[in-house]
């Protein structure tokens, strides 16, 4: 597996909808890892804004699972600060 690009993203941030399983009709990189998910091959597209149109990246399973333990994390993290603030 080549290196991943820059920090691991989080679905707060990047997503503008639920993540679907896919089926490749093609072999296409990750759009993360740029690793070749093969023809046939089951991966995840997570539909993304950008330019103002809504594109669906492929990304690999690998990516995909660090992807949702970032989004624990970032949900985690946001639960705490809330209890504290509704405790205040």
């Amino acid at each position: 597996m080549t290196k991943p690009k820059g920090k691991t993203p989080s679905l707060l941030s990047m997503s503008t909808g639920t993540p679907t399983v896919h089926t490749c009709g093609k072999a296409t990189p990750c759009d993360r890892c740029g690793e070749t998910v093969l023809k046939g091959q089951s991966c995840f597209q997570i539909p993304k804004m950008k330019s103002g149109f809504t594109s669906g990246p492929i990304f690999c399973s690998i990516c995909t699972a660090e992807i949702i333990v970032q989004t624990k994390t970032e949900l985690s993290a946001l639960e705490e600060e809330s209890q504290q603030f509704l405790k205040g």
